[in-house]
């Protein structure tokens, strides 16, 4: 069967949409299926993938997507490949789409937080994007044959907000990848740890937060929490915020310098700007904790990456995270930074439950594959062409 993959997102540059679109295309490399794979990406992606070309072949695809560009374009070169299926890993699909197409579909942040702080566009060009937005969305999931999510809470927010059979709807969760700095109980050597304290400035034990900082994050409340941290329970420790530098960590970076009083505490809060995976595996591995209190996930990979170091994770009571981390973590409720730093100093303090959490956590982790969520996905496949 010739089945078409859109990978313009391809990449951790595109966060977790492009580490999913690229594990994805990893996992199927390497199996052993009868599918011939068209791959839909920009000349820079191509470029870097090396797969069989029995089985995959690569349309450079030089158009950007949520454009008008995507929406003559793509139903073109959809049809010119003559293919079976097509897999849009997003919910960009163009209005009309010549075959058959599953989506998935990650979350529905945008019906819960359609927050204007989540964008730099004028208020009014935002609730516009708004409604272009939920319109592309509720199209998607109408007219596809099959839809995949990351959780079964994702699958029945869908089933809820967007009135979709929930037979149509295949979960499939995530998974999370191989270690690059050895097994799961290595910790990091003393030069890793030297070369940490002079490139970051860490110099203490740390709580680790690592993603983006869009406002459903919840960082300024993480924040709150830390000052208490420091201030009422007399925890002397760093935060480490690991995320690329754009505008979202810049008004967090502000907040953390009007809130935080104590130029001491405020010296501690660090913020790391984008770091290479192999840094990402090593301040993992090097943290008392890692905090995690977003309002909301439709899966949320960071905790369980974390998790499967070892090491002790805090994060919300909301949305997938009780589904995916379950026994693996110690929660705590967003709305309150009391509830997180009391949450914080317990795990910390605590030398038998972060065992408990770290040996859950590896545990836990080890349920959740790349290759598990591909052959998942291939069944989602073969199941439209039965």
């Amino acid at each position: 069967m010739r089945i078409g993959i859109d990978c313009r997102l391809y990449g951790t540059f595109h966060r977790g949409i492009g580490r999913y679109i690229e594990q994805l295309i990893l996992q199927l490399k390497n199996r052993t299926d009868n599918h011939q794979y068209v791959l839909f990406t920009t000349a820079e992606t191509a470029a870097k993938l090396s797969l069989p070309l029995d089985r995959f072949s690569i349309v450079i695809t030089e158009v950007p997507h949520y454009s008008v560009r995507e929406q003559l374009v793509m139903p073109g070169l959809i049809l010119r490949e003559k293919l079976a299926i097509m897999h849009w890993p997003h919910l960009n699909v163009p209005y009309w789409c010549p075959v058959p197409y599953i989506v998935t579909i990650h979350d529905l942040i945008v019906y819960h937080f359609p927050d204007t702080r989540s964008s730099n566009l004028p208020s009014w060009k935002y609730k516009l994007k708004i409604l272009g937005y939920r319109f592309v969305l509720a199209r998607a999931v109408k007219k596809a044959v099959k839809i995949i999510t990351v959780s079964e809470f994702t699958k029945r927010d869908i089933v809820r907000n967007l009135t979709v059979d929930a037979d149509k709807i295949m979960v499939t969760y995530l998974g999370v990848e191989k270690m690059l700095l050895g097994t799961d109980i290595m910790r990091n050597t003393p030069q890793f740890e030297q070369m940490l304290t002079e490139k970051f400035k860490i110099t203490k034990q740390y709580v680790l937060y690592a993603g983006s900082a869009y406002p459903h994050k919840n960082l300024e409340r993480l924040i709150d929490a830390y000052f208490l941290l420091r201030g009422t329970y007399n925890r002397n420790w760093q935060l480490v915020l690991a995320g690329r530098t754009d505008s979202f960590y810049k008004k967090l970076s502000e907040y953390a310098d009007t809130t935080i009083s104590d130029p001491q505490y405020r010296n501690d809060i660090i913020f790391t700007g984008e770091v290479s995976d192999t840094v990402l595996d090593g301040l993992y591995r090097g943290a008392k904790c890692f905090a995690f209190p977003s309002w909301y996930e439709g899966f949320g990979l960071p905790p369980l990456e974390a998790a499967s170091r070892g090491v002790p994770v805090v994060c919300s009571k909301v949305a997938s995270l009780p589904e995916v981390m379950a026994d693996a973590a110690y929660y705590c409720d967003p709305e309150d930074a009391t509830s997180i730093a009391h949450a914080l100093d317990v795990v910390g303090g605590s030398h038998a439950l972060q065992d408990e959490l770290a040996s859950a956590g590896r545990k836990r982790a080890k349920l959740f594959t790349w290759e598990k969520t591909a052959a998942q996905t291939v069944d989602a496949y073969n199941q439209i062409m039965v």
